[in-house]
């Protein structure tokens, strides 16, 4: 087979294309930089410590609640734009004036808007971060400067988060993908040395700080040649943002609010009612689950431009059919993902090795394990049908949110890591999924 045969072949059966591959080697590389992580945390933090420093992680997620989902009307949004517009050999932008219009309207905005959200975010966040975690009352852990530095840095990296997306949404997802890779690369090796060294919880700044001026410096220098146009207003046409954005934008924020619900809420309320070791067990098994549906997640999100382009040109057959195709693949990947860490953790445990003793037992894990397959599935519809330029699925996101955050605070606070990972799973397989899958059939009659 020629070259050009072989990554036809690759991409006809595998789905494969540059964007997949890019995507695919930062998933995987942020999967094993975090096992390695989750290894050195294990070994070098203590049990309290690595509860501290996952409730860090979980208080930085409380970013849902300025950017209001915004980073996914701005992809989908920039897509359908994009599709009249192209790149230039020197990293312009070129095409037609109106869609060029629109999309420097799109960004100006979008721009505003999260730089008053990570003003807001720093306040709010590290002000009230500080305050819970005060309550611990941990003696003889430093935390302090190292959660004020850490949300500095996450606040610089919220303002950077428009500026992906929109590269993102006008198909420059391998682009993007392939500086994310040398991203984390340096921001990885920055926190192995810092917990390695001993510094505990100044990894965390140690990881965020490097990110930040990676990020910075790719929109500034090596990006500066599309972001030209932004630095004016826009030529003509406009974006409404009243009439095009915000009916999204308003379902896709109180979602993103029920969202920090859903996924965030498990450390704080674990360490609060039991302590940081425990917070400690389900942030990091959390954190393991979550790179296996990060990985396989890449067939789907890769995709979210190329459905946008597709639903502009009503071209819904293939559509569907490049959409069921992703699934699939992404959906074998996360069962493929689980079954190996369930063999590797019965494995751990059965032999008694003291890190198993860092994650939560071979039970909880399973569950949720199984609820994250359910929410993978939900997640590929809900792809599909954002790229639509719709939302219909504040119903299942809002309910969602409301029992899992009852459920996970009843449970978790009354039977601890069991309660919280049960709440999981009868939330995404029992409430969220259903009604996704609802939704879904339901559009897909109404709309094409």
């Amino acid at each position: 087979m020629t070259g050009i045969s072989v990554r036809a072949f690759f991409i006809r059966h595998f789905g494969l294309s540059h964007e997949v591959v890019f995507s695919l080697l930062l998933k995987l590389w942020q999967s094993g930089a975090g096992l390695l992580g989750l290894f050195l945390i294990g070994i070098y933090f203590p049990p309290e410590v690595q509860g501290f420093y996952y409730t860090f992680v979980s208080l930085v997620a409380m970013q849902s609640f300025v950017e209001l989902g915004l980073y996914l009307v701005i992809s989908n949004l920039a897509s359908h734009e994009w599709s009249r517009l192209s790149l230039a050999k020197d990293g312009s932008i070129e095409g037609d004036p109106q869609a060029l219009s629109r999309l420097v309207s799109l960004g100006r905005f979008v721009f505003k808007w999260y730089a008053v959200a990570a003003l807001v975010f720093f306040a709010l966040a590290g002000g009230g971060g500080y305050w819970f975690l005060d309550k611990a009352q941990a003696q003889g852990i430093e935390w302090q400067i190292p959660w004020l530095l850490h949300i500095a840095f996450s606040s610089l990296l919220l303002c950077c988060m428009p500026f992906l997306s929109l590269l993102e949404g006008c198909e420059q997802v391998a682009p993007v993908a392939k500086f994310k890779v040398w991203q984390s690369m340096a921001s990885n090796i920055s926190f192995w040395t810092a917990i390695v060294a001993g510094a505990n919880l100044w990894a965390a700044p140690a990881l965020s700080s490097i990110s930040a001026v990676f990020c910075v410096y790719y929109l500034v220098v090596s990006q500066r040649h599309f972001f030209r146009p932004f630095l004016k207003p826009p030529a003509t046409v406009c974006i409404n943002w009243k009439t095009e954005m915000l009916p999204m934008q308003w379902r896709l924020g109180l979602q993103g609010v029920m969202n920090y619900f859903v996924f965030g809420l498990f450390t704080p309320v674990l360490f609060h009612y039991h302590g940081p070791v425990v917070a400690g067990q389900m942030g990091m098994s959390l954190q393991l689950i979550g790179a296996a549906q990060s990985i396989a997640s890449t067939w789907i999100l890769t995709k979210a431009p190329r459905f946008g382009i597709l639903i502009a040109r009503c071209d819904f057959k293939q559509l569907d059919a490049e959409w069921r195709k992703a699934t699939k693949l992404a959906v074998s990947v996360m069962l493929l993902g689980v079954a190996l860490m369930l063999g590797i953790l019965y494995l751990m445990t059965w032999m008694q090795l003291e890190l198993v003793s860092r994650l939560l037992s071979c039970l909880d894990f399973s569950m949720l394990a199984v609820g994250a397959i359910f929410s993978l599935m939900g997640h590929s519809i809900s792809v599909y049908l954002r790229a639509h330029k719709r939302e219909v699925l504040l119903n299942a996101g809002m309910l969602s949110g409301v029992v899992m955050g009852i459920l996970v605070w009843q449970l978790g606070s009354h039977f601890g890591s069991s309660g919280a990972s049960l709440s999981y799973l009868f939330v995404f397989s029992c409430v969220s999924f259903p009604m996704v899958f609802y939704a879904w059939k339901k559009a897909q009659l109404d709309w094409h």
